[in-house]
């Protein structure tokens, strides 16, 4: 697997809570039923700790995930976060795709809540989320008038960049 969209997702997302002020980080935004750019940061970096970290009995349930006050308030605990993401991916053995089990029901009210993936999977899975997320704290910093923190790409998934140099 090759980890390099994951490091340039990842690090233009660093790229920006490092010129983010904190005041506009926790900045609730009405665009987006007030949530701040911190609390869709967190929401993204804990989807990959939750894959990283915590499937080591090859079950991932996003559910389930820390929720950790501090990476929705601090820029820096976040670049930290980022950090240890990077260090984690750039140092694993991908030779192996292994067999994952994603929990899709908290409740555990099906009597099977587990749908057959992958680590691989998965982890795709995290980076399409994370640019999801991109694009909605591109709205937030459109409403802030921050636009001018990223590039053009920020947000925009690597199938419709590839589109639209096509179509150019």
């Amino acid at each position: 697997m090759n980890i390099t969209l994951h490091i340039l997702v990842l690090n233009s997302l660093k790229s920006l809570l490092e010129e983010l002020t904190t005041p506009a980080f926790n900045k609730p935004n009405k665009m987006l039923s007030e949530a701040s750019i911190g609390q869709h940061f967190r929401h993204i970096i804990e989807f990959y700790q939750c894959c990283l970290f915590e499937s080591k009995n090859g079950i991932v349930n996003y559910d389930l995930r820390k929720r950790t006050k501090v990476l929705e308030e601090d820029p820096n605990e976040g670049i930290h976060a980022i950090d240890k993401v990077l260090n984690v991916l750039k140092a694993m053995d991908f030779s192996e795709n292994k067999a994952f089990r994603f929990c899709g029901d908290v409740t555990q009210e099906n009597k099977d809540p587990f749908i057959d993936s992958t680590f691989f999977r998965e982890l795709i899975y995290c980076m399409d989320h994370c640019i999801h997320h991109q694009s909605l704290i591109k709205i937030a910093l459109i409403e802030q008038n921050l636009v001018h923190l990223i590039d053009a790409d920020f947000g925009v998934a690597f199938s419709t960049l590839a589109y639209r140099k096509k179509c150019v």
